[in-house]
């Protein structure tokens, strides 16, 4: 499925759920890119919003409040009938922040009716879940009479069913590659991760990221010019992005007499953490975090770097590395997921083993006392995400694959009804 052209005019109803506010910016991108396609967007989310997103006529919003706390608010009612065990199960699962703990019998049946009331006075050509953990928290979504794409991206495949405490999502990611018609993967690797979980390959549709190759440019002026060079990270700051092992390296790189400056974009839980082990490292004068920033300012600092680094210990296939290399850099990054399937080793940058600081600051100085090694990969990795990773691919492809589920299912309905 090399960017296939669509053989007819796009004219369908997608339901997408599972969509958090303020979205994901590569969910924005999607969404809007299918929408200016002519596809009639439905987004579904427990969280109104307040302002127009993206601002075309046909996206449009259902709110479908928050169903856990409906069916919590109806539970006295039941709780007589069903021995109060399942509703203790459900407040259980509220305490966890999940929703994979489905009760059987009544209350069951309560649960999914309130998880299919929204939709009841709408259809829809084809629904999409672009969370594994979304389509798994509402299997009734799956009963609505037509077919239904699941997204697998990355830690909800390829970590979370290894925790012992999250056996309901192992279980629940073989229910859903079971039901659902199609699996979109962000990658080969993660792939190969959801088909130990039951994903029937014929089922899987590889679709990689993408960034918008006309927002994210090299920069048109010179870099800055003070001695520095200039590294920069974006992501969550969360375990799974590994920056222990990436202020390692800046401090290796650091006693290398490498005068490194190393930026972290990005917000989260880890905060407090990664500023302690920059105080212990005694890199406070060498690294900033400079906390969540809009896409354009993003945009800047890239522009302003000279070299991306990507020291994750999981990933499908990281956008920031994407937006990165469409600015021009070169990029080091970890051997994880499905990342040599983006940067090939020696090429756009280098990939380097997970939790190796050592090899990490190696690669980064090599970069640093090559200049014209930093711009031949930076110019290939731009020249990469032109070619292979751009959005108006991703677009296409994920409107053929949308296209195909849909003509299938409605060949097989055609069939049975015969």
């Amino acid at each position: 499925m090399d960017g296939k052209c669509l053989d007819r005019a796009v004219s369908f109803r997608l339901l997408v759920v599972g969509v958090k506010w303020p979205p994901e910016t590569f969910l924005a991108r999607l969404v809007a890119g299918l929408a200016e396609a002519g596809v009639q967007v439905t987004i579904a989310t427990e969280r109104r919003s307040h302002i127009s997103w993206p601002n075309q006529s046909n996206v449009n919003w259902l709110y479908t409040s928050n169903w856990l706390h409906q069916i919590l608010s109806v539970s006295g009612s039941v709780v007589k009938r069903t021995g109060g065990s399942d509703i203790r199960k459900l407040q259980g699962a509220k305490r966890r922040k999940t929703l994979f703990r489905r009760p059987r019998g009544l209350f069951d049946r309560i649960w999914r009716w309130y998880c299919s009331r929204p939709f009841a006075s709408q259809d829809w050509d084809i629904i999409y879940f672009p969370w594994n953990s979304a389509a798994i928290a509402y299997p009734a979504l799956f009963e609505l009479g037509c077919p239904v794409v699941v997204s697998c991206r990355g830690s909800q495949v390829n970590v979370a069913p290894h925790n012992p405490k999250r056996e309901l999502i192992r279980d629940g990611l073989r229910e859903t590659f079971q039901r659902a018609a199609a699996v979109h993967c962000v990658s080969e690797s993660i792939k190969l991760e959801a088909m130990q979980y039951g994903l029937d390959p014929t089922k899987a549709w590889v679709i990689r990221p993408a960034v918008d190759p006309q927002f994210f440019y090299p920069p048109s002026s010179t870099l800055r010019q003070d001695g520095c060079f200039h590294i920069v990270s974006t992501g969550s700051l969360i375990w799974r992005k590994g920056y222990e092992y990436a202020l390692l390296a800046i401090r290796r790189l650091v006693d290398m007499g490498v005068p490194a400056e190393f930026e972290i974009i990005g917000e989260g839980p880890e905060r407090q953490r990664i500023l302690y082990t920059i105080d212990d490292l005694g890199l406070c004068g060498y690294v900033h975090l400079l906390g969540q920033l809009s896409p354009e300012q993003v945009r800047e600092r890239l522009q302003q770097a000279d070299t991306f680094l990507l020291s994750s210990l999981s990933e499908g296939i990281s956008n920031a590395v994407l937006e990165a290399m469409s600015c021009g850099l070169p990029v080091v990054t970890t051997d994880c997921g499905g990342m040599t399937e983006v940067v090939t080793n020696g090429v756009e940058g280098f990939v380097v083993p997970v939790r190796d600081p050592d090899t990490m600051a190696n690669r980064l100085q090599a970069l640093w006392e090559n200049p014209e090694l930093r711009s031949a990969m930076g110019a290939a990795a731009r020249e990469r995400v032109v070619r292979e990773f751009s959005l108006e691919r991703q677009i296409r492809e994920f409107l053929f694959m949308y296209q195909s589920v849909i003509s299938k299912w409605n060949a097989q309905c055609q069939t049975a009804s015969c």
